[in-house]
């Protein structure tokens, strides 16, 4: 039978997510008659208390200095646009060419019920995906983050920018997407979220630290996160982890269909070196699915509880659901100083909140060591219906109390993939893996294909050797 809704459908919670969280935008109609507000390449900040809900706020084309964007109220279901202009001739580059290290490049302080989007078509742009903001730097060190959402910001999409860093050539510390206030302490916001928060389709690439870093750690006491979305990103040539997610202690949270690619590459701060995973939920429940995740420094996927919240405060149980990712080469960029290197490791420290894992249909091609390594500090959960293929000795290691369930392990060559050599680990007619999953299954594969094809579901990330 297909997935049990506690087990995942994935396409109908994004789209429910979606309106509730206010990823919805004015109609062509509609953004007519709301009232635009131009930001010169000249204004360094910017005031957005006086714009009202559903209009917008236009960037110039073409390259200017750094911005700030403070005070916006606009709505989860009516929310204020930030922009690239659709009349300019170029998208909107915010840069920094000069100066010290720390700061913003861009940044929007206090900003509720706020969409910033890129994805509006220049005059003579390029069919197909672009990016109509871009956030960079040409010159000088490197800042502290290059996107940053702070003060008491909830109800944020991010969408179609692309976030350039410089790394390695130019600089060796920032990080690329932000979303977090280290000042805007939980205690003197009791009961307020940072919450309704849209990551989408953006392109990040040649940053030092995480390319994007959304939540505070436990012990900093900051604002704790909930209804979390982060899709369809490309993450590329990152120093530490691709994408690290903390304190999302509520709601629906998801990590799904995001392509990472060399993560891990920064070998200057060995003393951080637990920190070079793909993606990384640090105290929190989340579903990570269909992402793509491909040479790391250590971890394909970490799903950890570090510091806090203890087992004490009530928190959990902090599910992780880790189903349909294709992981390849975990650990590959491996240097001397890391710890141990697993394709999908879940744990905590002593005392802390135990995350529950249920890790089912992920297809794991040559990790370091373990595939999957659950420790002792879990909750009951299951592994089932896995193919590991060119595993350590210990494949899959977990306590006796976790469930394994049907998983396939063995070599590259004993799976008959399409063609692993150009990395197509779908299945082919011959695989003993078609059509030997169990009778619970998710509902979409990888490739968003409908489970099963053709009678029974298959074991891994993949149904059958066709895409769409």
């Amino acid at each position: 039978m297909q997935q049990s809704r506690a087990e995942g459908s994935a396409v109908g919670r994004s789209v429910v997510k979606l309106a509730l969280i206010g990823a919805i935008s004015l109609g062509a109609s509609e953004m007519a008659l709301a009232a635009d507000h131009k930001i010169s390449a000249q204004t360094a900040k910017y005031d957005c208390s006086s714009v009202k809900p559903g209009e917008t706020i236009t960037l110039a084309s073409g390259t200017r200095e750094p911005l700030t964007i403070g005070n916006c109220n606009g709505t989860p279901t009516n929310p204020i646009i930030i922009r690239n202009d659709p009349t300019g001739t170029g998208p909107t580059v915010v840069r920094r060419a000069s100066g010290s290290a720390g700061g913003f490049v861009f940044s929007c302080n206090s900003c509720t019920g706020v969409e910033i989007d890129g994805s509006y078509k220049w005059q003579g742009a390029p069919t197909g995906k672009t990016y109509g903001i871009k956030v960079t730097i040409t010159g000088g060190a490197e800042p502290t983050a290059f996107l940053r959402i702070g003060g008491l910001s909830r109800f944020v999409t991010i969408r179609n920018v692309e976030v350039a860093g410089a790394f390695p050539a130019l600089a060796s510390n920032g990080i690329g997407i932000f979303v977090n206030d280290h000042s805007m302490k939980r205690s003197a916001h009791p009961g307020l979220w940072r919450e309704g928060i849209l990551i989408e389709d953006n392109y990040v690439h040649n940053i030092s630290v995480a390319g994007m870093y959304i939540g505070p750690n436990y012990s900093q006491g900051a604002l704790p996160l909930r209804n979390v979305e982060i899709r369809y990103n490309r993450v590329e040539d990152i120093g530490w982890e691709g994408i690290n997610t903390k304190s999302m202690w509520a709601g629906e949270n998801s990590i799904h269909h995001n392509v990472i690619r060399r993560v891990g590459l920064n070998g200057k701060y060995t003393n951080m070196a637990t920190q070079y995973s793909g993606i990384t939920n640090n105290s929190g429940t989340v579903e990570i699915y269909n992402n793509w995740i491909e040479k790391t420094g250590l971890h394909g996927i970490q799903v950890w509880t570090q510091e806090g919240p203890k087992e004490s405060e009530d928190r959990g149980p902090f599910e992780a659901r880790i189903w349909n990712n294709v992981i390849v080469d975990a650990g590959a960029l491996w240097r001397p100083f890391m710890s141990s290197s697993f394709g999908i490791s879940v744990g905590a420290q002593d005392a802390c909140e135990k995350p529950v894992p249920y890790v089912y249909n992920n297809t794991i091609i040559d990790s370091r060591e373990s595939a999957i390594s659950l420790r002792s500090n879990v909750g009951a959960g299951l592994v089932r219906d896995n193919i590991v293929a060119g595993p350590d000795s210990n494949p899959i290691h977990a306590p006796g109390f976790v469930n394994l369930i049907n998983n396939r392990v063995g070599t590259v060559s004993q799976m008959s993939f399409l063609d692993p050599g150009r990395l197509n680990f779908r299945l082919s007619t011959n695989s003993p893996a078609r059509n030997r999953g169990s009778n619970i299954f998710p509902a979409i594969d990888f490739d968003d294909v409908a489970r099963p094809k053709d009678g029974a579901p298959d074991q891994g990330a993949f149904e059958g050797n066709t895409g769409r």
